[in-house]
């Protein structure tokens, strides 16, 4: 029996937003692409994402949706940046399929309006 290897697209570590810092509280950035170094991924598995953000307290909600319209939300979390931590991630254990090139947005509350966070999202490649 052949065994089959996961293969993850390495997803590029991404400013958001690209234009510099978080938006006031409950406002949401605007739609940005999921990209790897050679563009936008094309499709994949969407396991979970990691969060880094330029200095400790507060959340963001991260929104994974189907297209740069935002027609359909595919994931949600809220990263909690509390306890004196800059970076968190969040695993699923089952994995969400994106049969379009992804975009994410992200909304800050009050502590981290204002601030710079980078996301790496962690996908797995789609076999057909």
């Amino acid at each position: 029996m052949a065994q089959t290897i996961p293969i993850y697209i390495n997803g590029d570590v991404i400013t958001a937003p690209k234009t510099g810092v978080l938006p006031s509280a409950g406002a949401q950035t605007d739609p940005i692409a999921m990209t790897t170094g050679s563009g936008a991924v094309a499709a994949g598995l969407l396991w979970g994402v990691h969060g880094e953000l330029s200095s400790t307290a507060g959340q963001v909600t991260v929104r994974v949706f189907n297209d740069a319209s935002e027609t359909r939300e595919l994931y949600k979390v809220t990263l909690d940046f509390s306890g004196g931590i800059t970076q968190t991630s969040d695993l699923m254990s089952s994995a969400i399929p994106m049969f379009e090139a992804p975009y994410f947005t992200v909304e800050s509350d009050a502590t981290t309006a204002g601030k710079t966070i980078k996301m790496n999202f962690y996908v797995q490649a789609l076999r057909f």
